[in-house]
């Protein structure tokens, strides 16, 4: 087996009418008897759970980070899944809008049963890269308490999505709880106006500082789209966890 799937499930879920698979990472040695560990809920975990895996093992190994587990879902329809509105128009067929559905599924399904099979505590986070990214977003504005530290890598913001910060700037101006720390990152984006509106996520996040939520940006002027996640996650883990 490899090394860094140290567990695999697969699960039925009713709010998408389907099989998923997880793969799970779990901390190697000895763990005590009240021993608990964070989670990382890792989207897209079918191209990224080595990836991310790789990085935990090695912090942790070394004291840089708690030892944590990463349950990562492997995907079956991203645009389904991950956006929040329905996507297409004129000759388009529209698709997508199932955001709550995979929230629902996060919440009333997997992540009870990682809690119920697994030693862990309250110290969740999710990551999510482009369109994961952009429903890592969402899923702060929609479920703020339901995870501490959210990775928003390329977070895949097109038009349809402008109410998504919409909704952030009514939330950062109230002061409501969002969360504890934000992490959001991008490459040089040039199609679909991606970049202008992740550069007005960021604005929002200036003009109506909450001191419920810690947030970094950072753009990766040296990654691309493919390669962005391998420079960004052992930045947000250092982020999110050195020195817990």
């Amino acid at each position: 087996m490899d090394p860094l799937v140290c567990d695999n499930i697969v699960l039925y879920s009713k709010f998408l009418a389907e099989e998923r698979r997880i793969f799970v990472y779990l901390p190697s040695g000895s763990v005590g008897l009240d021993e608990k560990f964070p989670v990382i809920y890792l989207l897209d975990g079918h191209s990224l759970h080595n990836v991310v895996s790789s990085f935990v093992q090695h912090y942790s190994s070394r004291g840089r980070i708690p030892r944590m587990i990463v349950a990562s879902i492997a995907s079956t329809n991203r645009v389904r899944d991950f956006t929040p509105t329905v996507r297409g128009s004129g000759s388009e067929a529209p698709e997508g809008g199932g955001a709550n559905n995979f929230l629902n599924f996060l919440t009333q399904e997997l992540i009870p049963i990682i809690e119920r099979k697994y030693p862990t505590n309250d110290m969740r986070t999710i990551i999510g890269h482009s369109m994961g990214g952009l429903f890592t977003l969402y899923t702060m504005l929609s479920r703020p308490d339901l995870f501490r530290y959210y990775l928003a890598s390329s977070p895949w913001l097109l038009n349809e999505d402008e109410p998504l910060i919409t909704e952030l700037e009514r939330l950062m101006k109230k002061q409501l709880p969002l969360s504890e720390k934000l992490f959001l990152a991008h490459e040089h984006i040039e199609s679909n106006g991606i970049e202008a509106r992740i550069h007005k996520v960021v604005e929002t996040l200036k003009l109506y500082p909450n001191p419920n939520l810690t947030w970094k940006y950072k753009q990766y002027e040296d990654a691309d789209h493919s390669n962005l996640p391998l420079k960004v996650v052992p930045d947000a883990l250092d982020f999110f966890y050195r020195n817990k």
